[in-house]
């Protein structure tokens, strides 16, 4: 702990010298962490902060009331603990003035009431400061010792974290860049730690993590040579004997991310982390939402805490452009994008759009097209699941069209429902629902089926089926009259508007019809 001005107080030069401190109680909490005497008055340039500093008055005796103030003030503003003035020499009492100021500056004064040399004063308090500053270097090595130790001996992040937090006896919260929470001890979400306390104390006595986070000191965790979060500590960030543990912290933290051999190049820990998502590997060990943050930020994806993530899949003739590509396309929102397994894998954050999948398909779609690429976008999800949603994006790809452009995932749940379906099943579905337009189709040459799939595909919206089918209304009008004459029934029913849609959806995925979403223009004489 740092030495504190009522620890100075106590000490034997202080009380010999007849100390009385002029402020309040709290005051005596003040860390000093340095003593010395000055009489020039242009000394608060020279303060650091935080020191004892000792004058018989020489250099204010000449000065004015006015004069007098604006020292207090200039000495208050560099933060010093105390100042210690020995009256009766250069000053005849302690000045009104200066008492005055100091309470208004809300700076301890400590009138010195019997003569000590400065020099002893100076001795004993920095000697104690020196003292204290030796116990904390050998305390903290002792801790990286230790720590080392646990990291040798295969201890994870949190058990590192909750060890430090014992030793030191500060809560401690281990968090990415984007502050999302890998491990705490010492809070109320963590384990109470030891060392000043006599006991763990109560879970209503500890802070919350973002209590510390908020408030506590923060040092920087590197990892390859990267920034990839913090380590806070404590609950002031200017306790000095604090940052310094967390600095000593951090560095065993990162010593443990280099060792976990998921640090190499971001590209590296990118592929690596998303081939486990899709593979489902990070669901299957223990604190598997904690490895994708951990190895989320090595490789530089840092989504917050409270926000949702979507994966995203992509094929593409070149797939190192069409990474690029999106990337460039995403540009400062949070994501991964590599090649992995001969396509393309991502990751992204949703944002704020309620359609999040929707949004980000059509922010992609033109660098989508540009590739020759087929995207598609998983749904949003928290990190934890995100595994999920890459696997979605993956699989709604494997029964698209493969067109350049890019949609949401969602899009596919009926085909790839049909897909998991038995064969015959299918086959009946189609035979049943559609038998007489592929029937009229083969004999004449023509398209119904694909005419009625963007009909239906599109609203059951004459306007837009005949933009995408580039016919002219009257042409539209005509194939819609010769489609319900064959089925036999009308197609502005509800119930005859789902069954359609499952077979035409069926069709497309059968060996005779095309592939899922494609429009093909029909022929004029499909009448």
């Amino acid at each position: 702990m740092p030495l504190t001005l009522g620890e100075v107080l106590a000490l034997d030069a202080l009380r010999q010298a007849d100390a009385e401190l002029l402020g309040r109680p709290a005051h005596r909490e003040r860390p000093v962490t340095w003593a010395h005497s000055s009489e020039i008055y242009e000394i608060a340039p020279l303060l650091s902060g935080g020191e004892l500093l000792l004058t018989t008055g020489l250099g204010l005796a000449g000065a004015d009331a006015g004069a007098r103030r604006h020292w207090v003030r200039d000495v208050a503003s560099r933060g010093v603990a105390a100042v210690g003035i020995e009256p009766g020499r250069s000053l005849n009492g302690m000045p009104e003035e200066i008492a005055d100021e100091a309470r208004r500056c809300d700076l301890p004064l400590l009138v010195l009431h019997r003569v000590v040399p400065f020099v002893r004063i100076c001795r004993e308090v920095n000697m104690r400061v020196v003292s204290a500053e030796v116990v904390l270097l050998r305390r903290s090595d002792a801790l990286v010792r230790s720590l080392q130790e646990a990291v040798q001996a295969g201890h994870g992040l949190a058990s590192v974290v909750g060890e430090a937090a014992e030793a030191t006896g500060l809560p401690m919260v281990l968090a990415t860049l984007s502050g999302q929470v890998v491990a705490a001890a010492g809070t109320s979400g963590g384990r109470a730690p030891a060392g000043r306390r006599p006991g763990p104390a109560p879970a209503a006595a500890r802070p919350r993590p973002e209590r510390v986070m908020a408030h506590g000191a923060r040092a920087v965790v590197r990892a390859g040579g990267r920034e990839w979060g913090h380590l806070h500590a404590g609950e002031d960030a200017g306790d000095e004997q604090a940052v310094f543990l967390a600095e000593r912290v951090a560095g065993v933290v990162g010593l443990l991310l280099d060792r976990s051999g998921a640090s190499g190049p971001p590209t590296d820990v990118a592929r690596e982390l998303l081939a486990d998502l899709l593979d489902g590997r990070t669901e299957q060990v223990a604190h598997g939402e904690r490895e994708v943050l951990v190895r989320a930020g090595l490789a530089g994806f840092h989504p917050a805490a409270d926000e949702r993530v979507l994966g995203l899949w992509a094929s593409a003739p070149d797939l190192g452009r069409t990474a690029a590509a999106l990337s460039r396309a995403l540009g400062s929102a949070p994501h991964l994008v590599a090649p992995v397994r001969g396509q393309v894998l991502g990751l992204l954050t949703a944002g704020t759009d309620a359609d999040a999948a929707g949004e980000v398909a059509r922010r992609l779609g033109e660098a989508a097209v540009r590739t020759a690429a087929s995207l598609v976008v998983g749904p949003p999800v928290p990190l934890s699941r995100v595994g999920h949603s890459l696997r979605e994006a993956v699989a709604a790809g494997a029964v698209g069209d493969g067109r350049p452009g890019a949609q949401p995932s969602r899009r596919a749940a009926l085909p790839r429902l049909l897909a998991a379906a038995p064969a015959d099943q299918v086959r009946s579905l189609v035979d049943d629902a559609l038998g007489p337009l592929v029937a009229w189709d083969r004999r004449h040459g023509t398209d119904l089926v694909h005419t009625l799939t963007a009909y239906l595909r599109h609203g059951s919206s004459a306007t837009r089926t005949a933009r995408v089918l580039r016919l002219r209304r009257q042409s539209l009008h005509q194939r819609l009259a010769r489609i319900e004459q064959l089925l036999g029934h009308r197609l502005d029913e509800p119930a005859e508007v789902e069954y359609l849609v499952t077979a035409t959806a069926a069709y497309l995925l059968s060996p005779g019809g095309a592939s899922y979403g494609e429009a093909r223009t029909a022929n004029s004489s499909g009448k």
